[in-house]
């Protein structure tokens, strides 16, 4: 089974969570919530909220929440990259 969120660092001891895109294929952090086992990934989707709740929050400002986005694209991006080779 894979891993179902991506951890990436945001630096300065900043970590935020994102969707590992190839949990799908196990069901995934959405499709458990709705139809599988939400007690058994709670934490997972709590920490998947936050981290969206933050890039929204006031807490940054716009560039340093664009340069994180940028930072979980990229890190969504390497590890399709990786499930491809």
């Amino acid at each position: 089974m894979s891993k179902l969120t991506l951890e990436v660092d945001c630096g300065d001891g900043a970590v935020m969570s994102a969707v590992n895109p190839l949990s799908f294929e196990d069901g995934g952090v959405e499709w458990r919530l709705r139809y599988g086992d939400p007690e058994g990934v709670r934490f997972i989707a709590a920490a998947l909220i936050d981290s969206y709740d933050y890039l929204l929050s006031g807490h940054i400002n716009q560039k340093e929440a664009e340069r994180r986005l940028r930072l979980l694209r990229q890190a969504r991006r390497a590890a399709l990259k990786e499930a491809d080779e």
